[in-house]
């Protein structure tokens, strides 16, 4: 009889996250770009980070399939940032529908995934998109595709992350790395949305906090991407510790929320 909680031949040692991420990973989005205010992204940004030249937000929500795996929901919502002399992105929010996207993300990349409820739909020119956790509406995109744009070539974009875990002692965090996500990407459809953007707000996911300025830019794209990593340098944990917040949901917030007034 085999005992499948034993130990696992070599063969069978796999890292099947490492293995779906290098499959094309097919994607379709609908990604905001906006302006917030400088000092909104430099309060966000653990060190080393520093803000790139231009507070941008980025926020894509997206309909992903995976070879595999059932299609599910996935949401990015980062500022731009720059280590050393590499621009990028650092999420602050990346809820995902799905448990297997979030701990393969979590455990392999150090990404800040957290189970959420996403929807992207598109019916002939109409769009829409939402993002809500504990019940609380995060995120909501209603728009109308309004023509086509330039397909952009294939390219290849960063994503900063953090990976480390809470130490078992509860004095602090353990081991942790900065890790350079590379997203190399071939986009199909690239077109333009009319859209009215809103952000909501919750104790657990506060993205009404980082203010919309100004609209960039509104877009649905078909792409297909492969994701690869790599560490790219230890970080000292205090450097951390007064960010942990992002990824680590405190309840105790949602227990504190004030109770609906009555009618």
């Amino acid at each position: 009889m085999s005992i499948r909680y034993g130990a696992r031949p070599p063969v069978e040692q796999v890292d099947h996250e490492i293995d779906a991420t290098k499959a094309p990973i097919a994607t379709e989005a609908i990604t905001v770009t906006y302006l917030t205010d400088p000092d909104i992204v430099a309060a966000v940004l653990p060190q080393p980070l520093v803000p790139a030249a231009e507070p941008i937000v980025r926020v894509s929500l997206q309909r992903v399939a995976i070879d595999g795996r059932p299609p599910f929901g996935s949401a990015v919502f980062a500022v731009a940032a720059r280590h050393g002399q590499l621009e990028g992105d650092y999420p602050l929010f990346m809820p995902q529908s799905t448990e297997q996207s979030v701990i393969g993300g979590r455990e392999t990349f150090g990404e800040p995934k957290k189970l959420g409820e996403i929807t992207v739909g598109r019916d002939a020119t109409a769009v829409s998109a939402r993002v809500s956790r504990h019940g609380f509406s995060l995120i909501t995109v209603d728009g109308r595709i309004t023509g086509d744009l330039p397909v952009p070539p294939d390219q290849v974009s960063t994503e900063f992350y953090f990976k480390f875990l809470r130490a078992p002692d509860g004095s602090g965090i353990t081991d942790p790395h900065l890790v350079y996500g590379r997203y190399h990407r071939h986009y199909e459809v690239f077109e333009s949305i009319d859209a009215d953007v809103q952000l909501g707000d919750s104790p657990l996911d506060p993205v009404a906090d980082i203010a919309v300025r100004e609209i960039r830019s509104v877009t649905w794209c078909r792409r297909r991407t492969v994701q690869t990593a790599e560490t790219a340098m230890s970080v000292p944990p205090e450097w951390l510790l007064p960010f942990v917040h992002q990824r680590y949901d405190d309840i105790a917030l949602l227990a504190a929320r004030p109770e609906p007034a009555s009618v």
